[in-house]
């Protein structure tokens, strides 16, 4: 029952918007169906809100010497982007947990709405970032939001499958190639979802530093499988994991660009 009063309300949530996209485009002329598809282009992406809320982390994190309070600004800084318990997080910790988020959300943020409008147009936009937003939401397996979420995530684990793997080659050819696909091929990699995990294994592997492991969820500890394969994560590694995402938005908008 919660499963289909899931899919009801994700139909309502989404529908209207995607009709009334439609309904524009049939009303306005072709210059304002132009503009139009760029607005919703640029409130599609997060790449910017991303870079911010990552150097939110980076620049309290990279002080030294590291202060309590300074730790303290990056514990709160990172609580904004990740769903763990934050509070007791070391300098390590808290810099892999930034990393995580990146690499993850630079797929889901960034690339994913890019590859839809590419293929569908700004309706492919609009319909990605409702649907991810969507499983932000509603796609945690708590006991009230199992059921009920579950459209929600199954729906952007399918809008993002083919996104997530060419994240993954993108984020080998702009680190460490070989580390980063090898990472991405690992059983491990499948452990969180089947779009998540391999986009941060390949891109721990290309920036040489190992993620996953123990992490504190809702005041328990979780395991979780290594991914990538190197050092642990230390306050630069974010840094290069912000610029990462950056030389592989750069790739795709060249690789965009010859196509077109």
């Amino acid at each position: 029952r919660q499963r289909k009063v899931g899919v009801l309300a994700r139909l309502i949530a989404v529908l209207p918007w995607i009709l009334i996209l439609f309904a524009l485009f049939w009303l306005l002329p072709n210059l304002l169906n132009v503009v139009l598809s760029i607005v919703v282009l640029y409130f599609a992406l997060a790449w910017q809100s991303l870079r911010e809320h990552a150097l939110a982390i980076y620049q309290p994190l990279s002080a030294s010497p590291l202060s309590a309070e300074k730790l303290d600004e990056a514990r709160l800084a990172v609580s904004y982007i990740v769903s763990r318990d934050t509070q007791n997080l070391d300098e390590s910790a808290v810099a892999k947990a930034g990393i995580e988020s990146v690499l993850e959300n630079g797929s889901d943020a960034v690339f994913a709405p890019i590859f839809w409008f590419v293929l569908l147009g700004a309706p492919g936009a609009l319909l990605y970032r409702l649907a991810n937003t969507l499983d932000a939401m509603w796609g945690y397996k708590t006991e009230s939001l199992l059921h009920f979420g579950w459209c929600a995530a199954r729906f952007d684990d399918v809008l993002n499958y083919l996104p997530a793997r060419l994240v993954v080659y993108t984020y080998a050819a702009c680190g460490h190639w070989r580390a980063a696909i090898r990472s991405a091929r690992r059983p491990s990699a499948r452990w969180k979802s089947p779009n998540a995990g391999p986009v941060m294994a390949a891109g721990a592997g290309a920036l040489g530093v190992q993620v996953g492991g123990e992490a504190p969820y809702f005041g328990k500890i979780e395991t979780r499988p290594i991914l990538g394969e190197g050092e642990m994560p230390r306050p630069n590694h974010l840094k290069e994991a912000i610029w990462l995402v950056d030389k592989s938005v750069y790739l795709w908008g060249l690789v965009i660009c010859l196509l077109i």
